[in-house]
């Protein structure tokens, strides 16, 4: 019964999201050139980053405006739409890296639970370095299990080193790329 009442109540929340219909909204999130309706409660409830800028002495709460600079829209409103349902739908490994980036930066921590989930899960050789990044930047547990599958599933450096990622590893991060190189090494010697 009692998820009968949660389903009911996230798709009662959904509605606050409709831009044809913003219910007491009192503020805005914005983004680029859209301003998307929403609620300081809500967003309080949900984030500590948000009740920070909502209920201080911040021009956010004064304007009853936030802008959102360092995120694409459609992430944002997957970031809005998890935040007043708990839903999280439609996941690729470039949102769910995107959506991580926000989960971090506004503290939404289930997010960025489902994300790293879901990054784990669709972990390939072929996106395993911008995983092990993201993960380094926003998820210590994400960026170990990149470490392993790299020494798990990359028989010897060859394998990646050839690759777009790597050469922008070594270029913009040279000490994870060491740490990558360290411990396939390592991990070679185990074996």
């Amino acid at each position: 019964m009692q998820s009968k009442s949660l389903t009911e109540l996230s798709k009662n929340f959904e509605c606050l999201l409709d831009p044809n219909a913003p219910y007491f909204s009192d503020m805005s999130v914005v983004c680029g050139s859209v301003a998307i309706p929403a609620h300081k409660a809500v967003l309080c409830a949900r984030s500590p980053v948000f009740a920070a800028m909502l209920t201080a002495q911040m021009k956010e709460n004064a304007q009853g405006r936030v802008n959102i600079t360092d995120v694409e829209e459609p992430i944002l409103r997957a970031m809005l739409v998890h935040i007043y349902t708990g839903k999280t739908a439609d996941l690729n490994v470039a949102s769910a890296g995107g959506l991580l980036f926000a989960a971090d930066k506004y503290q939404l921590e289930d997010l960025k639970r489902v994300c790293s989930h879901y990054l784990k899960e669709n972990m390939t050789l072929e996106n395993v370095l911008n995983t092990f990044v993201l993960g380094h930047l926003h998820d210590k547990d994400l960026k170990a299990f990149a470490m392993n599958f790299i020494c798990e599933y990359c028989a010897n450096i060859s394998t990646i080193e050839e690759t777009p990622e790597w050469k922008l590893l070594r270029k913009e991060r040279p000490q994870l790329a060491i740490d990558v190189l360290t411990a396939l090494v390592k991990s070679k010697e185990k074996n």
